[in-house]
């Protein structure tokens, strides 16, 4: 995660992405509106922002990225690509500025898209200015591992990982706390789905929980706290994982997406230690 010191700004664009890291302004992390945006449509948006960070962000410039890249399996999936940059057009982000204000951009305006059957097809396409402007002046941002990211099978899952990589490598913050909207709203869940905890916990919470858990260089641990009955809030805690957890990791990115939900609904459960209720003190597994 990058951010401004007293010295001086390091700006995100600055930064000179590795082939396969994108680093992602944490205006484009931290976004609302995206709530019906698809696995593959979320994926799109940290695929393209990192080939234009590639080839050069200014205002009004055209980028082009291979078809391919944004495929999720590779050599398959044309129609979902061309959903996923429909959806990009059609869907409102809504920025948080510095200052407290707040900018409802296009993601993407119009595009070319080469015919299906055309070799090594390519997309041409570029963001709205008022887009560029923002991210121009970011100076915070979060390392997105493009790998990772195409692993993932859940689209709740690609906004935690990277909201979490934005925080993961931080020394002195290891823990942070979200009101139960807010974590909502990071997730991206749609307004009106899932109302009680229980259903949001057994849909959403505990299968992302795991499967960021079994591709993500870092650990969560999650616990929700209560006022009175209800669940108000969420703390998540975070730790880099061991060489052990890692080559785990890694090994998972490798095996098929099918079963995965099987295979990582056993991973081991984290639980922060001490969250207090606002009435009482107590622990609560969140993923029991």
């Amino acid at each position: 995660m990058g951010e401004e010191t007293s010295r001086h700004r390091v700006l995100t664009l600055d930064i000179r992405p590795r082939e396969r890291e994108a680093i992602k302004p944490a205006e484009l992390i931290q976004v609302s509106g995206h709530h019906e945006l698809t696995l593959n449509a979320r994926r799109a948006i940290t695929i393209l922002w990192h080939e234009a960070h590639r080839q050069g962000v200014e205002e009004g410039k055209d980028y082009r990225i291979e078809i391919d890249d944004l495929k999720p399996d590779g050599h398959k999936g044309y129609e979902m690509v061309e959903e996923a940059i429909e959806a990009l057009m059609r869907t409102i982000l809504t920025l948080r500025l510095p200052d407290g204000r707040t900018r409802r951009v296009q993601f993407l305006g119009g595009n070319d898209l080469d015919d299906p059957d055309r070799p090594a097809g390519t997309l041409t396409y570029s963001f709205d200015k008022r887009l560029v402007s923002v991210l121009r002046d970011s100076t915070i941002w979060g390392k997105i591992a493009v790998p990772i990211l195409m692993a993932f099978t859940s689209k709740y899952a690609i906004s935690l990982y990277e909201n979490l990589a934005q925080l993961s490598n931080l020394t002195i913050k290891t823990l942070h706390e979200y009101s139960l909207e807010e974590f909502r709203d990071l997730l991206g869940v749609p307004p009106g789905r899932y109302k009680t905890f229980g259903e949001l916990n057994k849909h959403v919470i505990k299968p992302t929980i795991d499967e960021v858990n079994a591709l993500a260089p870092f650990e969560l641990s999650v616990l929700p706290v209560k006022q009175g009955k209800r669940v108000a809030s969420i703390k998540v805690g975070w730790r880099q994982k061991s060489s052990e957890a890692l080559q785990e990791a890694h090994l998972e990115m490798q095996r098929s997406k099918i079963g995965r939900r099987a295979r990582v609904a056993g991973t081991v459960e984290h639980v922060l230690d001490p969250v207090p209720s606002v009435n009482r003190a107590r622990r609560t597994n969140l993923l029991g």
